[in-house]
């Protein structure tokens, strides 16, 4: 009897342990109070923890003056090649840094390395002055920038996080939001997963850069992220992972130490990845089995196709997805291909979760009288 009653306890044990695993991250083990988890795709939240909370997020800051940089790269504003001169104010900045010479023309790839890398304040300034005319009106722009994209618990004051008198906060739901936004960009995995580097200066003197972003080293699928520090921020970090399809990206505030944030985030990236799965139902160029009707065509048929993946995120225990369609029963030629039809979406237990455009997959001509002739033929 009382073995029976050592193994109930036992088993009892064990499954409270998986299921604590399956449901949440344990607090104690976050070791933050401000958190949260989201999903790349869609945006969906995995997980929140006093994520409206505003705090200081020291150079996490940099987040948002690589996503204006980038911005500007893919706009064609700027080019990563073209020169940018280092003036007194960008080369007197203190705290990380990589040193630039004051007077000398870098190219801004290695200065955006310097900010992805070792975090560098000095070409955090010399970008925003590149791109804002001096720091004021590029925080300014920073601002802008967030409004546009909701964060409406976040303010800047510098492009670099640095402490000054000005208020200067945000929110681990803020920072996820433009670190989400910032990973969009494929150029920018080319900087952030750099792990060291000794960058040569034009003038031949050489610093090492070392990517304050453990985690692209020490967690399988990591490979993107912005530290923080500071006396008042404490430890800080914001962070993307995929596997099997699916990224993440969380953040992670206040930590005590540098090693409880990387800790704290893995535990975010494993239970979004242990939880969650990213299931694709359409594949994007695949024809769609539906029948549109054509009016007035060479063809009485018209195959149409998705214009991309069609995926969604789905938690362990939720309802499979399915597929439902608004396109017409018929459309009137001509008919180029490529033009859109209508749209598919994938519903989880009632609720439209994601969406793609249906387009033509074949181009059909107006039909001829002769068409008809031989129709009736």
């Amino acid at each position: 009897m009382k073995k029976f009653f050592y193994c109930l306890i036992l088993l009892i044990t064990i499954c409270a342990v998986f299921a604590c695993t399956g449901m949440a991250p344990k607090e104690q083990v976050i070791g933050s109070d401000n958190c949260y988890l989201v999903d790349f795709n869609s945006g969906r939240v995995l997980y929140a923890k006093g994520e409206n909370d505003k705090k200081p997020i020291a150079s996490m800051v940099k987040i948002m003056t690589l996503l204006i940089t980038f911005e500007n790269v893919d706009s064609g504003k700027l080019s990563l090649d073209q020169k940018v001169t280092i003036s007194h104010e960008a080369a007197a900045q203190v705290g990380s840094e990589m040193f630039l010479d004051e007077g000398v023309e870098y190219p801004l790839s290695d200065l955006i390395k310097g900010i992805v890398t070792m975090s560098a304040n000095d070409a955090s300034v010399a970008v925003a002055e590149l791109i804002g005319g001096d720091e004021v009106a590029f925080t300014g722009m920073m601002n802008q920038r967030a409004a546009a994209l909701g964060m409406n618990d976040t303010l800047f004051s510098n492009a670099t996080g640095y402490p000054t008198k000005e208020e200067q906060y945000s929110t681990a739901k803020d920072v996820a939001c433009m670190m989400r936004e910032l990973a969009k960009h494929k150029e920018y995995y080319n900087f952030s997963t750099i792990w060291l580097e000794d960058y040569t200066h034009p003038s031949g003197r050489v610093t090492q850069m070392a990517n304050t972003n453990k985690l692209i080293r020490h967690y399988k699928g990591c490979d993107a992220g912005k530290t923080g520090y500071t006396d008042s921020a404490k430890f800080c970090l914001a962070g993307t992972a995929v596997r099997d399809g699916m990224r993440v990206v969380g953040s992670v505030l206040g930590a005590q130490d540098s090693k409880a944030r990387f800790r704290a985030m893995s535990t975010l990236f494993n239970y979004g990845f242990n939880n969650f799965k990213n299931v694709v139902l359409v594949k994007g160029g695949s024809p769609l089995s539906v029948d549109v009707k054509v009016n007035g065509g060479k063809k009485d048929k018209l195959a149409v196709m998705a214009k991309s993946d069609l995926s969604v995120l789905q938690a362990k225990g939720e309802g499979n997805a399915k597929l439902e369609y608004n396109i017409p029963e018929s459309v009137k030629a001509p008919i180029n291909c490529g033009d859109k039809i209508g749209e598919v979406y994938a519903v989880i237990d009632g609720q439209k979760v994601a969406v793609c455009d249906v387009l033509a997959a074949e181009e059909i001509k107006k039909a001829s009288i002769w068409d008809y002739v031989k129709k009736i033929m």
